[in-house]
């Protein structure tokens, strides 16, 4: 709060403010006043965004905040126009991607560093938002992708526990269905989850123990996709759970609340989501769900797994930076319970702010971090267009592409993408 205070008697003590987007002055003796601007991706549960809005506004009448949601399947395609055209929002989601890092390096951004909820980060999640020397982003969790399951299924089965390699998984997918229970929700139409899901665990358990610097090379050099077999493995594998007939009906169109829907209606025994989703799957059926780290390693080798951050936010460096850090405390610092308890997901600080974390989820982070290789999510570890064709791929090869037609289509826009740098 000390912050907050210098900035409110800063500005009285001045009598100007900054305006949202405009730069616009008016003079003020009681505190802050203006407009600033929050461009929130919030799919899950955008009431966040009002009550953040109608407390911030409650606890400062002087300041107006103009919030709009994110629409479509994720960040870039809602900030590459804002970007190109100078338009930055004042508070946004955001990611950390080599676009996001793009508009760090061009300085559209600003350095978060000077703000309190920075300094309550726990510094793995400060290492992995500074970009450049740069502090450019607060992480809105600690983040995986996991297996939430019907007990009540699984036992109704025969099935006695859960699954720890991939002949395992496919074991439990076929007693399932031998016992007429459907598998598996599964996210067609949403590839931005399919690209969380079996995509990110695929390169974990598939690409990276055969080349550990992928990364790296798929980013600085011209990559053939066909180098290295594990690419072609992820989508195999993802076919193969088709094949065999373990979805729901219809899942090709299946999107983000729909999935939900399904598995909290007991439409299937499974359902591959994300941590920041737990809290609207949890127990939130008629029967006692449980959770497990998705098997995606072959018997034998051990589990690689995925563990991140969260979709983050930031600040747009311009004249209306320090309402827009007044905005991202007051959210963070102050008001993380508001994000946090609808939510359910594993807080990035480094202390509990009035969290509400399921037990569950809690043990199932605990058997995660056991695991001492992990990667990013596939859509961070990939250039933009590489990651954007390759979870509209994942989707494909459900409808009209094959996945060994996937890995030259990837080559060949990766090699485009190479060829402008």
């Amino acid at each position: 709060m000390k912050r907050i205070a210098l900035i409110v008697l800063a500005l009285a003590v001045a009598g100007f403010l900054y305006a949202g987007g405009g730069g616009e002055t008016a003079t003020t003796t009681t505190g802050p006043s203006g407009e600033v601007n929050l461009f929130a991706w919030l799919p899950d549960n955008p009431d966040i965004v009002v009550n953040w809005v109608n407390a911030f506004e409650e606890k400062y009448p002087g300041v107006k905040v103009n919030a709009q949601m994110m629409t479509g399947q994720g960040l870039i395609e809602n900030m590459q126009p804002r970007f190109a055209s100078g338009n930055m929002p004042d508070v946004f989601s955001n990611e950390l991607d080599s676009f996001s890092k793009s508009m760090v390096d061009a300085g559209a951004i600003a350095d978060l560093g000077d703000t309190k909820a920075w300094d309550d980060m726990v510094p793995a999640m400060q290492q992995v938002w500074t970009h450049n020397g740069v502090k450019y982003g607060i992480a809105g969790g600690v983040c995986t992708t996991l297996i939430f399951y019907n007990k009540d299924y699984f036992e109704q089965a025969g099935i006695s526990s859960v699954p720890k390699d991939w002949q395992q998984f496919l074991g439990v997918c076929e007693k399932l269905k031998s016992a007429g229970i459907t598998p598996l929700v599964w996210y067609g139409g949403f590839p931005n989850m399919l690209s969380n899901g079996p995509l990110s665990w695929g390169i974990a358990n598939y690409v990276y123990p055969r080349e550990k610097d992928f990364r790296k090379n798929v980013a600085d050099t011209k990559y053939d996709f066909s180098k290295n077999p594990g690419w072609l493995e992820i989508y195999k594998r993802m076919d193969i759970l088709n094949k065999k007939g373990y979805f729901m009906d219809g899942f090709t169109s299946t999107d983000y609340a729909q999935g939900q829907e399904f598995f909290n209606s007991g439409d299937a025994a499974m359902f591959f989501a994300g941590t920041w989703q737990a809290a609207y799957v949890i127990d939130q059926g008629d029967f006692d769900t449980g959770l497990f780290l998705p098997p995606w390693n072959d018997p034998g080798k051990e589990l690689v797994t995925l563990n991140a951050s969260e979709t983050g936010w930031s600040v747009g460096k311009n004249d209306n930076e320090e309402l827009g850090k007044l905005l991202l405390d007051f959210m963070f610092h102050e008001n993380w319970a508001t994000y946090q308890n609808p939510r359910g997901c594993v807080t990035p600080f480094k202390m509990s702010k009035n969290d509400m974390l399921d037990p569950k989820l809690a043990a199932a982070m605990d058997e995660l971090n056991k695991y001492p290789q992990f990667v990013d999510l596939f859509g961070r570890v990939l250039p933009p267009p590489v990651s954007a064709e390759g979870r509209t791929l994942g989707q494909s090869i459900y409808i009209d592409k094959t996945p060994e037609q996937v890995i030259p289509l990837l080559t060949k826009v990766q090699n485009d993408w190479f060829a402008t740098k």
